[in-house]
């Protein structure tokens, strides 16, 4: 499928499994994170095929209604609770992610928690708290399946079958969001897992051939999950333009994807190019891509979901 494969690479999914680099204890620590976070929050905890402790905070919206699920991963620099810079947290209780004038108001938020473990980015994003989307393993009959795949279907599976008078959720809006590595993670979990609607995610890194890659594959999706990606016109390593290129392949191989990039410049407004200059790893695109662009939460981000419910 993919050609010879490089030492060290494994045939099917890519890369090896992410090693684990400091011993966290993911539970205490998501107690914390979500205990700071205001409003009805459960925290969920689950032991994950190798042992590790995973956990969840899960932010309920009151309503009376069955409400849309936003799942949202992290970035590999900051931890869950950066969430409280992305606005997501005070639109959960007013945002239409229906798209219909009478339809509900608001919605529920998953916050998975990462793990430790090395990454192939540049120091000092090579090891930390992030996802494992260089591991592709997706195969559900495996036991060696994706520990991050694992934690992330018991949490979502988690709170879609629980039953509960505090909350209900819209099946048909299961969506998913996240930042940087996390949004690669989000954009490959969606591509190969059923059941979720559409995932709309900002500065995400090529999650199949990213430049620091040495297991790159070309990326064979079991599910045609609609895909919005957000960069900056001069975004981090050049990442506006292998992601572009990434969405680009995407839609020349697989006709029935709905799969788009969008452009925001340094003053968040919609442009139509990438800057292929900005290749550094500090500068304007690193500044840029570590600000979550909450002015167009709404047109970008809730726009695609409204648009793109599960069919």
């Amino acid at each position: 499928m993919n050609g010879n494969v490089p030492q060290n690479c494994t045939k099917k999914y890519g890369d090896q499994p992410a090693k684990r680099v400091i011993t966290v204890d993911t539970a205490v620590t998501l107690l914390n994170v979500c205990g700071n976070i205001s409003g009805y929050v459960n925290t969920l905890k689950f032991n994950d095929s190798n042992g590790d402790a995973r956990g969840a905070c899960f932010i309920i919206t009151q309503s009376k209604q069955p409400l849309p699920l936003l799942v949202w991963l992290h970035s590999s620099l900051y931890p869950a609770s950066s969430i409280s810079l992305t606005g997501l947290l005070e639109q959960a209780n007013k945002a239409n992610l229906t798209g219909t004038s009478d339809g509900p108001l608001g919605y529920h938020i998953l916050l998975p928690y990462g793990r430790s473990t090395t990454h192939f980015y540049p120091v000092p994003d090579d090891q930390g708290t992030g996802w494992d989307n260089w591991y592709r393993n997706y195969n559900r009959s495996d036991p060696a399946l994706n520990v991050d795949v694992q934690a992330m279907d018991y949490f979502i599976n988690k709170v879609l079958t629980t039953q509960s008078n505090d909350y209900q959720i819209d099946k048909s809006r299961v969506f998913l969001s996240g930042w940087s590595n996390g949004a690669a993670m989000a954009v490959e979990y969606a591509l190969n897992t059923p059941g979720i609607a559409s995932v709309a995610v900002y500065s995400a890194p090529d999650p199949y051939r990213d430049n620091h890659d040495p297991c790159a594959q070309t990326p064979y999706p079991t599910n045609l999950t609609p895909i919005r990606i957000l960069y900056n016109q001069c975004d981090v390593l050049n990442m506006c333009v292998t992601g572009g290129s990434f969405i680009e392949d995407l839609n020349n191989r697989y006709c029935d994807l709905t799969a788009e990039v969008v452009i925001i410049n340094s003053f968040l407004q919609r442009t139509s190019e990438c800057d292929e200059s900005c290749t550094a790893e500090i500068g304007l695109g690193f500044l840029q891509h570590f600000r979550w662009p909450i002015p167009r939460n709404d047109d970008v981000f809730f726009d695609f979901f409204r648009k793109h419910p599960l069919s």
